[in-house]
This record gives structure tokens, sequence and C-alpha cells, in this order.
């Protein structure tokens, strides 16, 4: 075992109670911080970990300087001097030392620093291979299923990150396989949104979650995530530290909750995104660090509150006296420690007398050595009689054919049928097959519906959801040949064959099944297209009826925009307006003073927040003659907002 490895097992010895008293230093600090400010609290528990990982770069260093000497004075020794010890009598070499610390040394040198190392290498192992995964999953997610934002969601970005004073220019891309937004790299920023994120939210809360993301840009969250990360892996052993992290990511959390809610007028905008974004994420996984910083429903729910200004909860805030009983535990587990190790790593001083006599003796061993001791033989095993043997192997296979109970051929016949049909799963599956009724009888019906052999799963899912054969039939017979995961979809959600053949009377063609499943989850009905044909609100394709009923696309809306002189708008038109939150009143306004604005104009103007009151700013300071674009530019460019703080 090398000094080098000693040092180690030492250092993560100290770092045991080191990582303790930070932890309770940091309690006590964050305590009397409690009315201070959240970027304050998150500085100190980032401090808190950082003093960890220097307290154990420190200790490594001392304790490599501490055993270097002692290293080279045993190596630079002569072979008459080590043949010399090691033939020190035992009884001679404890004179004048205390036994137990030289046993104590012993035992912690040669026994338990290498399995104290080894376990140690093997941990940090474990969590590297978890982390590099977890960064193999982010640059896949960011280089392949992505898709391009909107135009219009990108020009928000940028607005924002200007307003925030970001300089770094941020990409903004969509995916299907997240549940939530997520922000990745140092140098090249990414947010990432889920699309369902479109249809979930409203414009105003699309933008607070993106101030969300770019906070966390503007505060190089991603580099401070990397290494807690790091301090996490090397230190795996000590709850301490998971406790620090876990409030670090907390209070990161909260800090870019505080920036975001300040772009928004109404902080119940911000707290109503993240409910809608629980709800899509309960139906997905986490795959890295997202707006919710991989927090639990409690964290969740504390952040909301927060947001919404009530009180933060602190039921498990500690009390004086368990404050003080900490403390005192901490001190007089502190105290004995430096005498404790100065113990165990106490050379032993061998006197001059006793190095003569030793000298002496091994003058006398080698002119007459002592006889060696005569080898006795072991006695034989008394052999046992046969008749005794014999009993002993009667009695033990009458134990075990007693032990042995008989299968009884009922229980077993499911099993046997189930197999012979194919399904060869282990025990849970036949429990939960038997307690939904599968039979063989049933899975070669489903088998025979034209959708293949279903594995056990998909028969146990089939079940819950009454799927029979009649019912796939039945779809099969109206054109609809999908997957069992579709079917069971379409029969959750109560999709019949009557349904079908009325949404396909609609005018668009025969429904897609994502098309049939996503209308009926949005509630299009052949009444709702009918009612919004009567009322003059068309559509060109079922995307459309579902965007028109996810955005509530009303005839009153529509009337609105017609008064406000916006006719014949088409329908993809149409959502942007409901998207971007444009009402017929703005459109009003506008058309008054752009008498050529256009559909694309109106959402401009939205967008770059372009009103009356701004319109009036610009004449007043003679940008004359104005355009819509122009304004844009102005709006981009802040002039405008600095010479109106300037007048104030």
């Amino acid at each position: 075992m090398t000094h080098h490895w000693e040092a180690l097992g030492w250092t993560l010895i100290h770092f045991c109670w080191q990582a303790a008293a930070i932890a309770l230093v940091y309690k006590l600090a964050d305590l009397a911080m409690t009315k201070s400010s959240t970027n304050s609290r998150y500085v100190l528990a980032l401090i808190a970990l950082l003093a960890m990982l220097g307290a154990s770069v420190s200790t490594l260093a001392y304790e490599e300087t501490l055993h270097r000497p002692a290293v080279l004075t045993s190596t630079s020794g002569s072979p008459a001097t080590l043949s010399t010890v090691q033939i020190i009598p035992r009884p001679l070499a404890v004179i004048d030392m205390p036994a137990a610390p030289r046993q104590t040394v012993q035992f912690f040198a040669s026994d338990v620093m290498p399995y104290l190392d080894a376990f140690w290498l093997l941990g940090v192992l474990c969590l590297s291979l978890r982390t590099i995964g977890g960064w193999w999953l982010i640059r896949r997610l960011r280089h392949s299923a992505l898709q391009k934002a909107p135009h219009t969601l990108r020009i928000g970005l940028d607005r924002i990150r200007l307003q925030m004073g970001v300089p770094r220019f941020v990409d903004l891309r969509l995916s299907s396989r997240i549940a939530g937004p997520l922000t990745v790299g140092v140098i090249r920023p990414l947010i990432l949104l889920p699309i369902t994120a479109l249809t979930s939210l409203s414009p105003e809360q699309l933008e607070v979650v993106l101030a969300h993301e770019l906070a966390h840009i503007r505060r190089a969250d991603y580099f401070w995530n990397i290494l807690q990360t790091m301090i996490e892996t090397l230190f795996f052993f000590h709850p301490a530290v998971w406790w620090i992290s876990r409030r670090l990511r907390e209070q990161r959390e909260l800090c870019c909750d505080d920036i975001a809610v300040q772009t928004c007028q109404d902080p119940a905008v911000y707290a109503t995104a993240l409910l809608r974004l629980e709800e899509e994420r309960k139906l997905h996984l986490h795959l890295a660090m997202a707006l919710d910083g991989n927090q639990s429903r409690v964290s969740l729910r504390a952040r909301i509150l927060r947001i919404l200004g009530d009180p933060e909860e602190s039921p498990r805030d500690l009390k004086p006296l368990s404050l003080a009983g900490m403390v005192a535990a901490l001190v007089l587990f502190i105290c004995p420690l430096p005498q404790v190790f100065a113990s165990f790593r106490a050379a032993p001083k061998v006197s001059a007398s006793i190095v003569h006599a030793v000298h002496h003796a091994a003058q006398i061993n080698h002119l007459h050595p002592a006889p060696r001791a005569a080898t006795v033989p072991a006695p034989a095993p008394k052999p046992e009689p046969a008749a005794a043997l014999s009993h002993n192997i009667s009695a033990g296979n009458a134990d075990q054919s007693a032990d042995a109970s008989p299968t009884s051929p009922g229980k077993a016949d499911y099993i046997d049928q189930m197999k012979a049909a194919g399904y060869d799963v282990d025990l849970d599956k036949y429990v939960a097959m038997k307690v939904q009724g599968i039979t063989p009888a049933y899975a070669a019906a489903m088998a025979k519906a034209g959708v293949g052999k279903p594995s056990a799963d998909s028969l146990i899912a089939m079940k819950v959801q009454g799927i029979t054969p009649e019912y796939i039939s039945q779809m099969h017979a109206a054109g609809y040949d999908a997957d069992l995961d579709k079917y069971i979809a379409m029969k959750v959600q109560g999709i019949t064959t009557e349904y079908a053949d009325a949404m396909a009377k609609a005018g668009f063609g025969k429904p897609s099944v994502d098309d049939l499943i996503a209308m009926k989850v949005q509630g299009v009905t052949p009444d709702y297209t009918a009612k919004l044909r009567a009322d003059g609100v068309e559509a060109s394709s079922f995307q459309d009826l579902i965007s028109y009923r996810i955005f509530n696309m009303s005839p009153e809306f529509v009337a609105g925009m017609k008064s406000a002189g916006f006719s014949s708008i088409p329908s993809k038109q149409l959502i942007e307006l409901r998207v971007q939150n444009v009402t017929p009143e703005t459109a009003k306004s506008i058309k008054q003073q752009f008498p050529d604005a256009t559909v694309p104009d109106l959402i401009q103007c939205q967008i770059f927040h372009i009103d009356s009151a701004f319109i009036a700013s610009a004449k007043r300071h003679g940008f004359t003659p104005l355009t819509i674009q122009k304004l844009v530019q102005l709006r981009i460019s802040g002039i405008l907002d600095d010479n109106d703080k300037e007048s104030n």
C-alpha cells in the first residue's frame, strides 16, 4: 500500500467530521438569513459546498506531506537493518510501547485502508458512469428529433433575452421526447421546449417560462450544476453533501423564479404554467435539469405558494433545544479526534537498551539456533459405524420427503395452459393475467383479430380497458388498422365506429387514428363542427378544428375581427391571433392608425408590445413617417424606453 493511498484514506476519514461541521455551520447561518434574499441564501449554500471541496483538497495535501517522509525513511534503510528488524522477538519488541496503538495502526494501515479506498473508487466509478450516461442522453437529445420553434416564438425569445441582458445567442428548439422545458450547454446554450407546451400554455405563460430558462443561462447555472455533480460524485458517501446539494438546487430554482416573475405582471400566470407543465410531466420521464429542477411535488407546491405571495411553510424548523443538542454532540465528537488520530499515527520508539538486546539476541540465535518442535500428527477421525451412517441417510431422505409437498394439479393448470399458449412469463405477470380474467382463448381470439400475437403486458392493458376482439374487428371494418397501443388509446377515449363515421362526414376526408384520438381528447364533435360552420368560422382540416378547440376560437372573435377591418382571415392566421392574444379592440386601434396593416402586422405589434402609448411616444420624438416595421426596430433597440426614463 503506497503512501498516496494511505493519504487518500485518511482524507476520506477526516472528511466525515469536516463535512458535518460545515453542514452545521451552514444550517446556523441559513437560519440567521431566513429573511435575506434568495440569491444570498443560494450563495451561502454554494460556499458551503465549495468549502467541503476545499477542505478535502487541503487535507489531502497535508496528508501527502505527512506520509512522504515516513516512506522515504523506511525505504532508505540498509538490508542489514531490515534483517535485524525482522528477527526481533515479539516479547522484546513490545517493551516500552503500548500495545493498543500499535495494533490500531496496523489494523488501519494494512486492513481497513485498502477496503476504504476500494469502496470509494467503486462508488465514484458508478456515479461517474451514471453522469456520463445522462450527458450522452442529453447530447443525443440535442442532435436528434428536434424541430425548429415557430418564428413568432423565437422573436419573443430574442426580445426577452435583450431585456434580461443576455448577450449570447440562445437557440430554441422543440422536442417531443421531453415533458418540460430545459436548458443545456455552456458555450452554446440551447432551450428545449416540449411540443405540448405550445398547446397547453398561453403566450404569456410561454414568455415567463422562457424567462425562467434565460435566467439559468444568465446565471451560468449549467456550469455550476456540472461542478455540483462532480462534488456529489467525489463525496457520495456523506449525507451532508447530498443535503446541501439539494438545498442548492432548490435555491437556484427560486432565484430563477424571482427573475421570471419580474417579466410578467401577474404572478398567477407563472404559477398556472408550473401546474400545467406538471400535469404534462406526469406521463413522461425526467431527463435533465428542467423547469421544476427535478424536485418533488412538495417542493413544487412550495414554489407555487411562494410565487403567489403566501408565506413559506417551515414545518421542520429546528427548535433552540434540539439545535443546542446538535452543537454539543458535534463538539463532543470533534474534541477527542486530534488525540485519537495522534495515537493512531504514533510511531513506536525503541530505546538504545532494546536495540543492544536485539543485536545480542540475533547473535545467539545465529550461533545456537533453537530446535524445531516435533510435528505431532492430528488424530484420525473415528469411523462411524455403517449402521449409524445408514440410519442418518435414511432419516435425511425421510425429512426431505416430508418437507416436499406435492403441487396441486388445479394450481398448475392455468400456468401450464398459458405456457402452452406461448406465454412463458414470470409469476407476477401470471397473477396479473389471472386477476384480469385473461384466458388462452382470449389471447388466441385477440391474435386472430389481426393485431398479431399480443404480449402479456398488452393483454393485461387491453383487458383492463375492456377491449374485445369484436371492437378490433369493428375498427378494422371501418378502415382503421393500427397497433395495439392505438387501439387501447381509442378505447380509453371512447372512440367508436359511429364517431369515426360522423367525423368523416365533416368534409375533411377520413380522419386518421391520431386525428380521432386528438379530437376526442379536445372534445371536437360533429355538433361543434357544424356550429362553427353555421357561425361563419371556416376550417380546412381536422388540425384546424383541434386548434380552434384548444384556443377557444369563437364566432364572436371572428365577428369582432371583421368589424375591425380584417375579414377572410385564413385558419392558420386566426390561430396565431388567438395564440398571441390579439383582441378585436387592439386590431381596431392598429387599423385606425395604419390602414394598410395586415394580420402579420397585428401579430408583430402584439409580440413587441406596440400599443397606442408607444406609437404616441415615437411621434413625440419625431420619428415620422411611421411604419410598423420602424416601430418594431425602435422597440428592439430600446431607444424610446431610455428617453422616456430620462424624461421621467
